[in-house]
C-alpha cells in the first residue's frame, strides 16, 4: 500500500547522477516526489514513450512495497525533485494530480470545451481544477454526496447535479446546448460508465478514468451513431513535472482532494476510518509522527 507520496533522499547509488531530463544531481537531502509506476524499459511501449502501458511493470504499493514502509528503493528516472515553493504534503498529491492532467491529455480538452466530471472525489476535484486552468468553458460535475458537490462549487465548477434526485441527462443537454464536449467518468461504476455516451454531443469524447471492479454493459449504439471517442487512461505518463508547475503557479490547490493528515501511529484507524464513511478525500499519512 502507498504509492502517492513525498520523501527525503537517504541514499544514492554509485551509479546514480541526475533527475531525468535535468542536470542537477541527485543528493542526500532532496524532497522528492515519486512515481510508483516501474516499466521494465526494454519494451516497445517503453521505448515509445508509453512507460505506463508497460506489459512487464511493476508498480510502488500495489506489487512491491510502497510509502508505508520507512524506507523505499525506487530506481533514479521515477525520482522528481520538489521545488522549494511546494510543501511535502503538496508533493504526496503531485501523482494523483499527475493523473487528472493525464485525462485532459487523453481527451484533448480545448479552450472553450464543455466538460462534464463523473464523481467529485479527490481525483474528481483536482480534474475539475485541471479543466478549468485548462481554459474550460463550461465544467459541470456530478456526484450524489451534498459535501462532494459544495466543494465543486465553491472549487469553481460552473454547475453541479445530484444524479439521485435529478435527470442528468437532461440537465447536461439543456445546459451544454445538447451534450457536453467531453465526459471524463472518475467512479468506475456501473451507472456512471453508462451514462457516458448519453451527456456528450455527437463527436465528443469520453474518457474512463475511473477503474471497473467487473464488468460493464454499455450501450454501443450511441456510440457509433454519434461518432463518440471512447478513450481509456491508466495513470500517468511525464505528466509529473507539469503537476508539480501548476502547483508552483497556484493554477491547482491540491488541498481541495485532502480530507485529513494523522501520524503513522494512528494509521491502522485511520484507514479503518476512511473506508467506513466514505471520506471526501485523501487520507494523508504522516511518517515519524
Amino acid at each position: 500500500m502507498g504509492h502517492e507520496f513525498s520523501a527525503v533522499v537517504e541514499k544514492v547509488g554509485s551509479e546514480v547522477e541526475c533527475y531525468i531530463g535535468t542536470n542537477q544531481k541527485i543528493s542526500v537531502g532532496h524532497r522528492v516526489t515519486v512515481e510508483p509506476i516501474l516499466p521494465c524499459g526494454k519494451c516497445e511501449y517503453c521505448f515509445k514513450g508509453k512507460v505506463n502501458l508497460c506489459p512487464f511493470m511493476s508498480h510502488l504499493g500495489i506489487f512491491e512495497d510502497g510509502c508505508y514502509a520507512d524506507y523505499v528503493r525506487v530506481p533514479a528516472h521515477r525520482v522528481h525533485q520538489l521545488p522549494d515553493k511546494l510543501s511535502d504534503l503538496a508533493g504526496a498529491l503531485v501523482e494523483p494530480l499527475a493523473c487528472a492532467v493525464n485525462f485532459f491529455d487523453k481527451g484533448r480538452i480545448q479552450p472553450g470545451n464543455s466538460v462534464v466530471i463523473l464523481g467529485g472525489g479527490s481525483i474528481g476535484q483536482l480534474t475539475l481544477q485541471v479543466a478549468l486552468a485548462s481554459g474550460a468553458g463550461m465544467v459541470i460535475v456530478s456526484d450524489p454526496v451534498a459535501k462532494k458537490r459544495e466543494l465543486a462549487l465553491k472549487t469553481g465548477a460552473h454547475a453541479v447535479i445530484d444524479p439521485t434526485q435529478e435527470d442528468i441527462v437532461q440537465k447536461v443537454r439543456t445546459l451544454t446546448g445538447g451534450g457536453a464536449d467531453i465526459v471524463i467518468e472518475c467512479v468506475g461504476i456501473s451507472a456512471t460508465v453508462s451514462q457516458m455516451v448519453h451527456l456528450v454531443r455527437r463527436g465528443g469524447r469520453c474518457v474512463m478514468a475511473g477503474i471497473p471492479s467487473s464488468k460493464i454493459p454499455m450501450d454501443l449504439l450511441d456510440l457509433v451513431f454519434g461518432e463518440i471517442e471512447l478513450v481509456g487512461v491508466m495513470a500517468t505518463a511525464w505528466q509529473f513535472p507539469r503537476a508539480m508547475r501548476m502547483i508552483e503557479l497556484g493554477l491547482v490547490n491540491v488541498q481541495a482532494a485532502l480530507e485529513r493528515v494523522i501520524p503513522f501511529t494512528q494509521a491502522i484507524d485511520g484507514l479503518r476510518k476512511a473506508f467506513e464513511s466514505n471520506e471526501l478525500g485523501k487520507l494523508v499519512i504522516e511518517h515519524g509522527k
